[in-house]
């Protein structure tokens, strides 16, 4: 009998508990359309990019729309101002070279609303060679390049890498800065990533790799290396996601970036 009453109480226990399940709906709030803004002024004399479009919000495809009819403007500390041309939508563009050591500084009208910015152009540090590196994993031994240099003594230096394999654009975000290692002899190691799903790629016999290293100011900086942090991961591997602080005001996502740069190039044997 007792086993007869404790096998239905169980029974009764177990319908009372699915009686109780609730579906749960949660309110996503999207937020406000902000604008985004990438500002690049280097110290070759080429075209100088600006791209201004506008966010999404996360529910939806990461396309960014492009804005057009913007006002961009550059102006330097020695009174020297230039307009950039509306090239493609939401491309403007000028050609022009950055002086390093000068200050630069960028507006850009939309809808009435003002969003400006300022980046010192650093001194430009001179790479000596790019290498290929090997390094093992368990049982696996994969290619990486290398970017050697010497980090002038007595400076802040940050440094920023953008990575071309083959003519495609690494999906890493590569930047460190001299705080540990000032007057150094450096090697930074740059692993590939050209892949749509975050993932690495190996490089290859033949693959015609291509680093090009930029010299940018701390709070470029600090944007760039904020993104990186978050690329990582959550908690243990990153930090939680969100926008990287942005030198420009308006609360307007993304950067202006006066810098230097050199690039060099290398073939895989």
């Amino acid at each position: 009998m007792k086993l007869k009453y404790y096998l239905l109480l169980f029974i009764l226990c177990g319908a009372l508990l699915s009686a109780c399940q609730k579906v749960i709906d949660i309110d996503v709030n999207t937020s406000t359309s902000q604008l985004v803004i990438e500002g690049n002024i280097s110290n070759v004399r080429e075209n100088q990019i600006i791209k201004i479009s506008r966010s999404v919000a996360y529910t939806e495809k990461n396309v960014y729309p492009a804005v057009s009819g913007a006002d961009v403007r550059v102006t330097d500390n020695l009174g020297n101002s230039w307009k950039f041309a509306e090239t493609a939508p939401g491309q403007y563009a000028v050609i022009m070279r950055g002086v390093t050591g000068r200050t630069y500084k960028m507006k850009v009208v939309v809808d009435g609303q003002d969003y400006a910015a300022t980046s010192v152009m650093p001194t430009a540090v001179k790479i000596d060679s790019l290498s290929l590196s090997n390094v093992t994993f368990g049982s696996t031994t994969r290619k990486l390049v290398s970017v050697n240099y010497t980090d002038p003594k007595g400076q802040p230096n940050q440094y920023r890498y953008i990575m071309r394999i083959n003519g495609k654009k690494s999906n890493r975000v590569y930047v460190t800065d001299d705080r540990l290692t000032d007057g150094n002899i450096r090697k930074e190691d740059l692993y590939p990533d050209t892949n749509d799903d975050d993932e690495d790629d190996d490089l290859k016999t033949g693959d015609q790799v291509e680093v090009e290293t930029q010299n940018i100011d701390k709070d470029v900086f600090t944007y760039w290396f904020t993104l990186r942090q978050q690329r990582r991961g959550g908690p243990g591997g990153g930090v939680t996601p969100g926008n990287p602080p942005s030198n420009i005001s308006n609360n307007a996502l993304g950067y202006f970036s006066a810098h230097t740069y050199y690039s060099l190039a290398i073939s895989v044997p």
